[in-house]
């Protein structure tokens, strides 16, 4: 196991549960998106890649016969699971995977999901074709992710903010450079939607189990931070409440 993978798991391992209650992940414009523009037939097979608490599954379980869920981190999984039990959902398969090395055979999936996890992997071309080849001919592919400015500079510093409260995030790209990796693995984009989303500070530093030192540090740094990202994070104050603007994408690709 490599280093990168061994920190992801170690980050999301010991704050899954927080992920379980997040609204952010549980609900969401772009979840609500993806539904709308997938929509789901009774008989599909749905792949979640990189479920996380599994609230993308739950969503779809529904619509489609079966989804298999697949996590890189054990307990992820059964955080998963146990919401999954709750909420009497029976036609979910929880395993474990990792998105660069998916373990299902080519053209499996009637419908491939990723949400909001891309910006973990470290080699995120390599996880766009692992999800194009699993996908069925003439099936699609349901992604969101959190975006950054296509200036490198403005970038590069939200990136580093993202990284000082979670080690295990690797990047986040601008819309262009994702559209690209996804049509250089062979599918052609159908949709596209930026979103904007935003976010409470405490509850986004809790979920990732940030102390109150570190707390202080990422506020420091967001107070400080060059106007253009100020322009792009968008910082807010409602008494002793920081707010900020998240800016993503839902993206949908079929392939031929």
């Amino acid at each position: 196991m490599d280093e990168a993978t061994k920190l992801i798991q170690q980050q999301f391992g010991v704050n899954a549960d927080n992920y379980a209650t997040s609204a952010v992940h549980a609900r969401g414009e772009s979840l609500a998106r993806l539904l709308e523009w997938t929509k789901p037939q009774a008989d599909w097979l749905v792949l979640d890649v990189s479920t996380g608490a599994g609230h993308t599954a739950f969503t779809f379980a529904p619509h489609v016969a079966n989804v298999i869920a697949v996590d890189l981190t054990p307990e992820m999984l059964l955080t998963a699971r146990r919401l999954a039990n709750e909420r009497g959902i029976t036609n979910i398969e929880f395993k474990p995977a990792d998105a660069h090395t998916l373990p299902f055979e080519d053209n499996s999936f009637d419908l491939v999901m990723n949400r909001i996890a891309l910006h973990h992997y470290t080699d995120a071309r390599q996880a766009v074709k692992e999800m194009v080849r699993v996908c069925k001919q003439g099936g699609l592919i349901g992604f969101t992710d959190n975006v950054v400015p296509p200036d490198k500079v403005i970038a590069g510093h939200i990136n580093h903010w993202e990284q000082l409260r979670d080690p295990s995030h690797h990047w986040e790209y601008p819309v262009a450079r994702l559209e690209a990796m996804f049509t250089d693995a062979g599918v052609t984009i159908e949709q596209t939607e930026k979103l904007e989303k935003e976010m409470e500070f405490d509850p986004w530093a809790d979920r990732m189990g940030a102390s109150a030192e570190l707390k202080a540090q990422l506020r420091q740094w967001i107070a400080n931070a060059p106007e253009a990202v100020q322009e792009w994070l968008k910082p807010r104050h409602e008494g002793d409440q920081l707010f900020f603007t998240l800016h993503e994408v839902v993206l949908i690709a079929r392939k031929p």
